[in-house]
């Protein structure tokens, strides 16, 4: 009898557990939605591995916008650690430099991943709806949800967890800290919050800071002048193989579909298996060449990881400007004459069908 009423205790104690996590949660997720406006001041820290760390400060006004489809708000930025600030409103970017009084518009669906756009959390939108598993810890001035998610296979993200600290009478966000694996290495985000104000107690607005861009420069940044490379020859030294360093002639490879990636590219690493298809189908028309600059031991993991087994070399930075790469991924189609045919700047079903008419 007294093992029936243990297992009871126990089972009650889990299902209050249960509860309290699913109360905590939709109290917060309850409160959130009612925060049409919020400002706060930010430290984020970003740890890649142990000698490479972000630490990016400044103060954050957020206003929520259903109509804006992109980010669904409106949001500005004072950037302490890079001395500008960053707005952004109906689909347009401002960057706004404080030293020399001056502004330019970034027309770009990547503004969020500005030096200012960092610093704008999600946690204000909702906590996650999606996860593996989730508990909580209560102390006397907060609850601290613990998550755990599935692993991403995609893009090579595991043991992803994520602590979530919430004042326990404001029920705002005090702090995040996520971990996860990637490369072969242990990284972390961590965010943490000060002086949360919501709604009425916001005293900025985003039309006052649009306002102040009046009083200061535009730049209008002159469009760069760029050469095509189509129909030019794909000329360059031999490169280095990225799993034993000897030299490669990629001359001797022609017809190639040569693809610029890196690391920490998340579209390069979701198309690895589409380019390793292409190999295994095309390898009597085609040869496929992969060419990483930064980090080879974090490309060679992610590569192990994905079984990829096409030729993989190491790049420069010359490499890149001689290239004209500025972003990632980068394709070129090179003809058995080493003429660059196409170029691509993601991967499309176009690649395969210029490969068939090789």
């Amino acid at each position: 009898m007294k093992y029936f009423v243990l297992f009871l205790s126990i089972l009650l104690f889990n299902c209050q557990h249960k509860s309290t996590s699913d109360n905590v949660i939709n109290t917060y997720n309850a409160k959130v939605n009612s925060y049409d406006k919020i400002e706060y001041h930010i430290r984020r820290i970003d740890t890649f591995s142990q000698d490479n760390t972000w630490n990016k400060t400044g103060q954050v006004l957020i206003e929520k916008n259903k109509k804006d489809t992109l980010f669904g708000m409106s949001f500005f930025t004072n950037s302490y650690t890079h001395s500008n600030n960053y707005l952004y409103d109906n689909y347009n970017g401002f960057e706004i430099s404080i030293k020399n009084n001056t502004y330019e518009i970034i027309y770009s669906k990547g503004f969020l991943g500005s030096p200012g756009g960092q610093l704008v959390s999600d946690i204000f939108f909702g906590l996650d709806n999606i996860y593996k598993t989730v508990e909580i810890v209560e102390t006397k001035n907060k609850f601290q949800l613990e998550y755990t998610f599935e692993n991403d296979t995609v893009y090579d993200i595991r043991n992803i967890k994520k602590t979530i600290d919430i004042d326990k009478t404001t029920f705002l966000p005090i702090k995040i800290v996520k971990t996860f694996e990637r490369g072969g290495e242990r990284a972390a985000e961590i965010f943490q919050f000060d002086s949360v104000l919501v709604n009425d107690k916001v005293k900025n607005s985003i039309e006052n800071q649009k306002k102040k861009l009046q009083a200061i420069r535009l730049i209008k940044e002159e469009a760069p002048i760029i050469t095509s490379l189509i129909g030019t020859e794909f000329n360059t030294e031999s490169l280095p193989n990225l799993w034993d360093d000897k030299p490669v002639e990629i001359s001797n490879n022609f017809p190639l579909l040569i693809s610029f990636w890196e690391f920490w590219c998340s579209p390069c690493i979701n198309s690895l298996p589409k380019l390793k298809l292409l190999q295994n189908t095309y390898k009597s028309k085609i040869t496929v060449i992969g060419v990483s600059t930064q980090s080879p031991e974090k490309a060679k993991h992610i590569l192990l990881s994905k079984n990829i087994e096409y030729i993989n070399l190491k790049g420069s930075e010359t490499l890149l400007e001689k290239y004209q790469i500025n972003s990632f991924p980068t394709y070129f189609l090179v003809d058995k004459n080493g003429i660059i045919i196409k170029k691509y700047s993601n991967f499309s079903e176009d690649i395969e069908k210029d490969i068939k008419t090789l």
